[in-house]
């Protein structure tokens, strides 16, 4: 059988004049890309609602929640490097389609049994594992696809859209879903997850039918796990991708055990401002990612990533490591902000250009290793930052804000990084 790998239509033409974010929604494909994301976005907080608030309703323990959570994280981060793989032997349209119609197909009867009043723990475990795969397989998929959907020059742009969208999904997502609970109950949530899901797998059906390029024949002959190898060789063997790699990992890592551990001990500690003083920090930082975002669409890439990479990371370790010191709640959401902005620029430049780099038969691999760099050391980084955070708070955002200094000091150091 010929050795073959998947890539999706020719891309419009480049356009003319200055980036405008919001003009790649009049392309029909990137619409249709949007959309499904959207949906998928709001149908993942329906569910992460539902899926909470009916686990304390069947066992009221918050240690039964961590092991659901637990039982979904442990099949994303394992399966990210197979989802990947399969995106690009199969196509990402088809692995969008197969993942959103496997969770459709569970979910709705989930749906039905919680409505119904018959639906048990064990039941809720299972398709708290589903969504794990289902992420696993859909994320790297939605990320390889845009480069083949839209021109070359258009890449930032799409990003910034999509970026935004997430964004805004954070702000309505949670609230509607714990509105419908509320009023309707975690049945009708599910449901409402199901409905979501369902309606963005029409949007993916309608991308254009992947066409076939050659690939790595050498993997191919070696199956899925030497297709994964290969992808880790095409990393490694590209000097950008590979720091790209090491620079998202240690950002996150400090980031992820900051945010995520540090600043409700501050806030509920020494701001005394509590959970409402957490949601304002949390806020501001969203607000600043929107707003970096929406720029990266807006103004022009950088000549070199290396240096911009190495200047962003040593900037959101100076804020990480100042909101550790700020002794009153407004100066640190301000800090905060400023940081959300740069942020928000490089989860816009950043990704369009390792979307650029990459070549199209190995986005999916490529893409996977970013998830994987961004969310597979958060359960690392959360239990670490509690154990700092419970005998000095100051200290995790000082050793959070250093290791990013540190890292890019490294990356600076580096001639071949910084001419990237």
């Amino acid at each position: 059988m010929a050795n073959t790998a998947t890539a999706e239509h020719i891309p419009p033409p480049e356009p003319a004049g200055p980036p405008r974010p919001w003009a790649v929604l009049g392309t029909g494909p990137f619409r249709n890309l949007w959309a499904a994301t959207s949906l998928s976005l709001v149908g993942d907080f329906f569910s992460y609602v539902a899926l909470a608030w009916l686990v304390l309703q069947l066992t009221g323990s918050s240690l039964a929640l961590g092991s659901v959570l637990v039982v979904q994280a442990v099949p994303r981060g394992v399966l990210m490097l197979v989802g990947g793989a399969i995106s690009d032997r199969l196509s990402p349209r088809v692995t969008m389609l197969a993942s959103m119609g496997l969770r459709v197909a569970l979910v709705a009867p989930l749906a039905v049994l919680v409505l119904s009043g018959r639906v048990q723990m064990w039941e809720v475990y299972g398709i708290s594992f589903v969504f794990g795969v289902v992420d696993a397989f859909f994320l790297p998929a939605r990320s390889s696809i845009l480069p083949s959907l839209v021109a070359d020059s258009q890449l930032e742009a799409s990003n910034a859209v999509i970026n935004v969208s997430s964004q805004v999904s954070v702000v309505i997502g949670p609230p509607l879903a714990g509105l419908v609970v509320a009023i309707a109950g975690t049945g009708w949530a599910f449901a409402g997850d199901a409905a979501c899901f369902a309606l963005g797998a029409v949007f993916v059906l309608w991308l254009p039918v992947a066409t076939r390029v050659k690939t790595d024949t050498s993997s191919e002959e070696k199956g899925l796990g030497g297709q994964i190898l290969a992808g880790f060789r095409y990393a490694w063997a590209d000097v950008g991708i590979r720091s790209a790699l090491f620079i998202i990992a240690a950002v996150d890592f400090a980031a992820n055990g900051a945010l995520g551990v540090g600043l409700p001990s501050i806030s509920r500690g020494r701001f005394g401002a509590g959970a409402a003083g957490f949601g304002i920090m949390l806020g501001a930082w969203g607000v600043g990612a929107t707003a970096g975002a929406l720029a990266g669409g807006m103004v022009k890439r950088p000549e070199r990533m290396g240096g911009w990479l190495v200047g962003v990371c040593a900037w959101l370790g100076l804020c990480v490591g100042a909101v550790g010191v700020i002794p009153s709640l407004l100066p640190a959401a301000v800090v905060l902000g400023i940081a959300g902005i740069s942020t928000g620029l490089v989860n816009t430049f950043g990704i369009s250009w390792l979307q650029r780099r990459t070549d199209p038969s190995m986005q999916g691999r490529v893409m996977s290793l970013v998830m994987l760099a961004s969310m597979g050391l958060v359960p690392v980084a959360y239990a670490l930052s509690g154990a700092i955070a419970d005998v000095n708070p100051t200290a995790l955002f000082l050793a959070a804000g250093g290791l990013m200094l540190a890292t890019a000091a490294a990356a600076a150091a580096s001639r071949t990084v910084r001419s990237i």
